[in-house]
């Protein structure tokens, strides 16, 4: 189904393309205990829709150590570690409905980048370990900044670099959280909310997305419903 102008559908992962099994929750607390010798959990830490800098600065502060630069550094090096052991071990999927979305490509004028907050090596393992990350040849990630919000002006700025067109693309960003909401309008992008993570629609719904639904399972119907809008 060809579209008039170019769009760009900028992805979340964890809860929106895949579900990986809480493989990066657990490498997540692993990489702290490896790191610092410090047994640790996600417990009364609000991770959902997080970057993975700020879910690492969060956990240093739970557990009262500075989050310099070098604990950061030394954290994340450990997590990747871990979330490629884990992955294998954990039972995961791709969400139903998202194959068939990411096979519509620029021949239909549809292009597919990431907005997450994934590091890019993690989002890269993540992806890779499900057979998608060839769909995504641009992209924001945690390594651009530790702040959600500051990362949706680079996937933009990526998008424009990727078409080389002149043309200012239509953005979608996808997500399953309020923050894949918050971040989409701050470059004026529509927004998709999507219940395939932790938030139910209720909860979603309060934040006012342009567009909002259980899943992604009829990728028909969502495509009818963005462009018909």
């Amino acid at each position: 189904m060809p579209v008039p102008t170019p769009v760009v559908f900028l992805w979340d992962i964890d809860g929106t393309l895949v579900c990986t099994g809480q493989a990066g929750e657990k490498a997540l607390t692993e990489c702290i205990e490896r790191a610092f010798g410090i047994p640790s959990s996600l417990h009364d830490v609000d991770y959902r829709g997080r970057t993975d800098i700020r879910i690492l600065q969060m956990l240093l502060e739970k557990h009262s150590l500075p989050a310099t630069a070098e604990n950061i550094e030394l954290a994340r090096n450990y997590y990747l570690q871990a979330l490629e052991a884990q992955l294998p071990l954990c039972q995961g999927k791709v969400h139903e409905g998202i194959l068939d979305l990411l096979a519509m490509g620029p021949s239909q004028g549809i292009h597919h980048g990431l907005l997450t907050g994934n590091l890019r090596q993690g989002a890269q393992l993540k992806l890779t370990h499900y057979c998608l990350w060839e769909h995504f040849p641009f992209g924001a990630f945690s390594d651009d900044h530790w702040d959600r919000n500051r990362l949706s002006p680079l996937a933009r700025e990526r998008a424009r670099q990727h078409l080389g067109s002149g043309h200012e693309p239509e953005l979608y960003v996808i997500g399953d959280t309020p923050h894949d909401i918050e971040c989409g309008r701050v470059i004026g992008a529509k927004t998709v909310a999507v219940a395939t993570g932790g938030y139910t629609l209720v909860e979603l719904a309060k934040h006012e997305p342009d567009f909002l639904f259980p899943d992604l399972s009829t990728p028909q119907s969502l495509l009818d419903s963005l462009f018909k809008a």
